[in-house]
């Protein structure tokens, strides 16, 4: 049973598409999370804030293919969010008790919010796509019919004629 209409195998694509769905997935997040303790990691060990050898193999271990998914839930659900479980499964991957460096002067805030940016800015990236879509075919069609008159509309009756072209060519002008 779905908990919200997005999950719905009925409506959910009237709400989302999968893109969108991967996007938000749990998969996604995770590896958004360790994208960033990689890159953290990496930029330390170039800076020195951390050794070398740990930041290369707290690097080598930022992999989705890594985690332990029922851990991670596990953990979650004992703590309150996902972000220690993470890093907990990094550093037990690491060899020589090098990951103990891994999430260095970090706060699991910091992850979070980051990661958060990174999800809705890729989807951003999918609804400008989307939009751009949508005007280009606004555009087509007020150009193809920009002399095809249809009834206009005021106040939910009949009004003045205009074109269909000019209908959705007013429709482009708002979503632009």
């Amino acid at each position: 049973m779905p908990s919200s209409i997005i999950d719905s195998k009925i409506f959910g694509d009237m709400f989302s598409d999968a893109a969108m769905r991967h996007v938000w997935s749990d998969e996604n997040r995770t590896a958004k999370y360790l994208d960033i303790e990689r890159a953290l990691a990496k930029v330390q060990g170039e800076l020195g804030i951390i050794p070398k050898e740990a930041a290369a193999e707290i690097v080598k271990n930022c992999e989705p293919s890594q985690i332990d998914w029922a851990k991670l839930k596990a953990k979650t659900e004992q703590i309150g969010y996902p972000i220690i479980a993470v890093v907990n499964q990094i550093n037990a991957n690491c060899k020589d008790k090098l990951g103990e460096y891994c999430h260095w002067g970090a706060t699991t805030q910091d992850i979070t919010d980051t990661a958060a940016v990174l999800q809705i800015r890729e989807g951003l990236a999918l609804v400008e796509a989307d939009l751009k879509d949508i005007s280009d075919s606004l555009a087509k069609l007020a150009l193809t019919h920009r002399d095809t008159p249809i009834i206009g509309r005021s106040n939910l009756q009949q009004a003045t004629p205009i074109t269909f072209g000019y209908k959705m060519a007013s429709i482009l002008a708002g979503i632009e």
